[in-house]
């Protein structure tokens, strides 16, 4: 039989359904496996053994006495550092945060909850999900980084720690980590889940999200934290669809948009050569692909996207950062003080551009059901003094637009996963989902490190 820690959500929610097994017994395969492999990958700040064993058993009970809440109910989930977590320290990864035990749950930890899923551990970030690269170790080669800032979720999935983690996207930080280490990462729009309680880099592009190993198990996150919620000033109150009501259900082969320019040009030759094979892949079931052009607007976005983010995070550790400077990693005391310098006329000129630079992007994706570009430049590159480049992922989050990486095989130079992004219009997560599962379907690529 396969080891539980193995599968995926959906497979053990499945099992557990079945009486294949416990929740017991599944969050006790996570943890052998978590202390056959985490000294080396060093993917969780915290691993919450006894608290998650008191909770399996008691949805175990639940589930005997009362069936099951949904497809997360007895399901181990791990949680990226900046979540706050009731009574469990959320440090950041950082000095600041070292002793910070908060006194409620973060949204989305709340509503993982009342889904009936278990937190399993806190796993670790880059320092306050912005700086210098962690010690997490990439399962597939110790010598390629892991990627980041949600470097500890994306390992303990991709290893079999975990089912699924969330982690938080302002660059690329859902995406890349995921893609780099073999599995699904989904960065819903900007404000589709709630982030209060969630320690924040930039306040107007923080976006959360989970990384899971099946574009089915991210659909089954997002359902259970997506949602309006008072707390969070940039919470949407457009209603959440049955995302998992729409997987399989595509009526006709999707139409796909190629983003060639920028991306394929800044693309290696392997990660060119497999994006277009998963191309002829995807055209021989009967996708129409067409090429697409970039609005003019494009070639500003980094810039701007660097300027809110440096400003914002400015603003948010100004006062800490006042008095406890040296306590804080090369990295993230550049950006902060980068915030510092930059003028509130920088900053509002910036923002403005950002409301052309979204509406152009969204009009764009909303030409086709998705747009496709590979997922980084590289496989996961050979240096672990960076967490990797951003850039493919950068724009769509300044543009709010929801994107998800799926796995379409490995770099033939380096033996690393390589993946492909498809990026949706605002709110149409229900499409995007749909035509990742599709595409899942018709590649049949799932990877597992050789560990």
């Amino acid at each position: 039989m396969t080891d539980p820690s193995d599968l995926m959500i959906s497979e053990a929610s499945q099992g557990i359904e079945d009486g294949v097994f416990s929740p017991v017994q599944l969050v006790e395969s996570c943890l052998n496996r978590i202390n056959q492999v985490e000294t080396h990958l060093k993917a969780w700040v915290q691993v919450l053994e006894e608290q998650a064993i008191e909770r399996a058993e008691q949805a175990t009970r639940e589930i005997e006495s009362r069936g099951k809440k949904g497809p997360l109910h007895g399901i181990p989930i791990g949680i990226k550092d900046i979540y706050y977590t009731k009574g469990i320290r959320t440090t950041a990864c950082s000095k600041i945060r070292a002793d910070f035990i908060p006194e409620y749950d973060s949204t989305a930890v709340a509503k993982l909850k009342k889904a009936g899923a278990i937190i399993l551990g806190k796993t670790v970030t880059t320092e306050f999900a912005a700086g210098d690269p962690p010690v997490t170790v990439n399962p597939w080669n110790e010598a390629h980084t892991p990627g980041g800032s949600s470097s500890g979720s994306a390992v303990a999935v991709s290893s079999g720690m975990c089912p699924g983690a969330m982690g938080s996207q302002t660059g690329g930080s859902i995406l890349r980590p995921a893609s780099y280490n073999g599995i699904v990462g989904l960065k819903p729009t900007f404000g589709r889940v709630s982030v209060y309680g969630v320690i924040p880099v930039a306040w107007s592009l923080d976006t959360i999200g989970p990384l899971v190993r099946s574009v089915r198990d991210a659909a089954i996150i997002l359902q259970a934290t997506a949602g309006y919620d008072d707390n969070d000033p940039g919470s949407a109150r457009i209603p959440v669809p049955n995302y998992l009501a729409k997987i399989g259900q595509l009526d006709k082969p999707p139409k796909i948009g190629l983003v060639k320019d920028f991306f394929m040009d800044n693309s290696s030759l392997n990660v060119r050569s497999n994006t277009e094979e998963t191309l002829h892949k995807l055209s021989l079931a009967g996708a129409g692909v067409d090429i697409v052009s970039l609005p003019k607007s494009f070639t500003k976005s980094m810039a701007i996207q660097w300027v809110i983010m440096n400003v914002e995070s400015a603003a948010y550790h100004e006062e800490e950062f006042r008095v406890r400077a040296d306590d804080y990693s090369e990295q993230l005391r550049k950006r902060i003080e980068l915030g510092f310098l930059t003028s509130a006329t920088s900053y509002i000129q910036a923002q403005r551009f950002r409301r052309v630079f979204r509406r152009d992007l969204d009009a764009l994706a909303g030409r086709w059901d998705v747009l496709i570009t590979p997922s980084t430049p590289t496989s996961a590159p050979k240096d672990l003094s960076t967490t990797g480049d951003p850039m493919f992922q950068s724009p769509w989050t300044l543009a709010g637009l929801p994107a998800i990486t799926i796995p379409s095989g490995i770099d033939s130079s380096s033996g690393m996963p390589l993946g492909i992004q498809l990026v949706a219009s605002s709110f149409a997560e229900d499409r995007l989902l749909a035509v990742a599962h599709w595409c899942e379907d018709v590649l049949g690529v799932r990877l597992k490190p050789p560990m």
